[in-house]
C-alpha cells in the first residue's frame, strides 16, 4: 500500500453517521470502504422485534454483531446462539446464518471486513428522517428495482454480494 494512501484516523458518532431507513431497520454508518480504504465496515442498528434476515450467505466478507441494547437470537448454520447487551457474535465468510430479535428493540453494532456490504443498504434504502425506527408506512424495497441497484454496487464491492437463502424479512 502506498503510505500517502493510508486511511487516516477518524472519529464519528451516531448522531453523525449517515442514517438511512430500510427493511425496517435504521442503519448508521459509522466507517464505510471510503473511510476504511476497504477494510472494513461498522454500522450501528436499531431494529425491532421480530425476524430482522432470513438465511443469508455472505461469500467474501466475515460478519460482526456487538449487542449494545436489547436480546437477539442468531442462527448459524441453524444453530441458536441467545446474545444479549454485551455480547459479541462472529460469522465467518461462507456461514449461513439468520437472526431475530427477541426483545421489543435492540441496537447493535454490526462490522463487515473487508468493507461493501453497508453500499449494498444504501443502495436500497432512504435517508432516515430520525434517528428512529423507520414508520411502519415505509414500503420494502421494489425488488426490480433493488436488484438492479445491488448488481451496481457488487461491479465496485464484491464483498456486498450476499445469497439470500430465504430473503430479508417484511
Amino acid at each position: 500500500m502506498n503510505p500517502q494512501n493510508k486511511p487516516q484516523a477518524f472519529q464519528v458518532n451516531s448522531v453523525e453517521g449517515r442514517a438511512y431507513w430500510g427493511v425496517g431497520i435504521l442503519w448508521i454508518m459509522l466507517a464505510t470502504a471510503e473511510d476504511t480504504d476497504g477494510r472494513y465496515s461498522c454500522i450501528e442498528q436499531l431494529l425491532p422485534h421480530g425476524p430482522a434476515a432470513g438465511d443469508h450467505i455472505h461469500e467474501v466478507a466475515d460478519e460482526t454483531f456487538y449487542i449494545l441494547e436489547g436480546e437477539a437470537t442468531f442462527f448459524v448454520e441453524d444453530q441458536p446462539i441467545k446474545a444479549t447487551a454485551g455480547s459479541f457474535v462472529s460469522i465467518p465468510r461462507g456461514t449461513k446464518h439468520a437472526f431475530q430479535i427477541d426483545s421489543e428493540t435492540a441496537r447493535l453494532l454490526n462490522t463487515y471486513v473487508p468493507a461493501g456490504f453497508e453500499y449494498a443498504i444504501m443502495a436500497t434504502a432512504v435517508p432516515a428522517q430520525s434517528r428512529t425506527l423507520p414508520p411502519a408506512s415505509l414500503p420494502f424495497p421494489d425488488q426490480e428495482q433493488a436488484n438492479q441497484a445491488l448488481e451496481k454496487v457488487i461491479q465496485q464491492y464484491p464483498a456486498a454480494k450476499t445469497i439470500y437463502l430465504q430473503g430479508f424479512a417484511s
